[in-house]
Formats: C-alpha cells, structure tokens, sequence
C-alpha cells in the first residue's frame, strides 16, 4: 500500500511504471544508482527502492533505498543491555536518499525519512530491528559532507566515535519521532 502525503506519494520503485531517465539530484553516484543498478539489486532481493511520485504521474521526484544488515554492538560508546553474547545487532541500512533537483527544498527528503522511520518500525515490530544505520557521502567535498551530516542529525541521527561519516539512530528514538510504543516483550 502506498504511503500519501497530499498530492505525493511514495511507492515500491516498479521500472516498467516509473520514470527514472530524467532523474537528476546533483550528486552523479545517486542518479546512477536509480538509472542503472536499482532495478537489479531490488531484483535480486538485495534492497527495496521506495519513490516519491505526484499522484497519477510517474516521474520520479526523490527516492530511498534500505536494506537489512547487522552491526557490532562493539561499535557503540555503550553496549546495550541485552545484546547478545555474538554482539551482532540487526539494523536497517538506509542506502540513499535523493531528491531531484526541481524538487529540492520542498521537503521531499523529510517525507522520505519519515516514510524509512515507519518501514523501520513496521520491521522491528515482525523481526527485530535495534537502529538505523547509514554512510553519510563524501561526494562533492567537505562542505557537502558536512551539509548532508547535519541534515542526518536533525533528523536525530548521531555519528560512531569511530566513524563520523556512519550515522546510527535507535529505535527507541524512531518510535519516539512516529509516535509508536515500542513493542511489548
């Protein structure tokens, strides 16, 4: 079932319905992940690509991809209580996000996390899912970096001390920006 906010909506990325020639974000990696290895790796079972559309149109407005993984509870400032002995935790890796370039600034990319914070919910709700987890991107230099970082972080996100380019939030915090009590154990 698609996800709607007024006259947008966001859909399971279908190649034989939605548009993604013309896609340009500004950032050559992101455009060409959409154009030529999404369809593939969607395929394959190796990632979901979920697009924003306006309703009964079929260009692509903005796009995420996510993927399941695992990360070492090792990793974190803090183990967390009930980690397993193995200290693999599962996640949602959230591989891109991307906006086209006329819909920049309209908030697109905000309803694009909002759309991953309920799918990582949903998730933790049938399978267990500890955080989200993503690669900031370097692409476009320093000042780009730092752009995309903070805009991660006032979604929430928070850097590894080890890593300041991987990003994590827990689903305590997810549940909390949704509105959903976490499940009863």
């Amino acid at each position: 079932m698609p996800t709607e906010f007024g006259d947008l909506r966001i859909e399971q990325f279908d190649p034989a319905r939605h548009d993604r020639a013309g896609f340009a974000c500004g950032v050559d990696r992101l455009d060409n992940y959409l154009k030529l290895s999404a369809k593939k790796q969607q395929k394959d079972d190796m990632t979901r690509v979920y697009v924003v559309i306006e309703d009964g149109q079929v260009i692509i407005l903005g796009y995420h991809a996510i993927n399941l993984g695992m990360m070492n509870a090792d990793e974190l400032t803090r183990r967390p209580r009930g980690a397993p002995d193995h200290g693999e935790l599962p996640i949602l890796f959230l591989g891109q996000v991307a906006v086209s370039i006329s819909a920049q600034g309209q908030g697109i990319g905000s309803v694009l996390m909002h759309h991953v914070f309920e799918k990582a919910c949903r998730i933790a709700d049938q399978a267990g899912c500890f955080a989200i987890l993503l690669d900031v991107m370097s692409d476009g230099g320093d000042e780009a970096f730092k752009r995309r970082q903070g805009w991660y972080a006032d979604f929430g996100f928070q850097p590894f001390a080890s890593n300041p380019a991987r990003m994590f939030m827990t689903m305590k915090q997810v549940r909390a920006i949704v509105g959903e009590p976490a499940v009863a154990g």
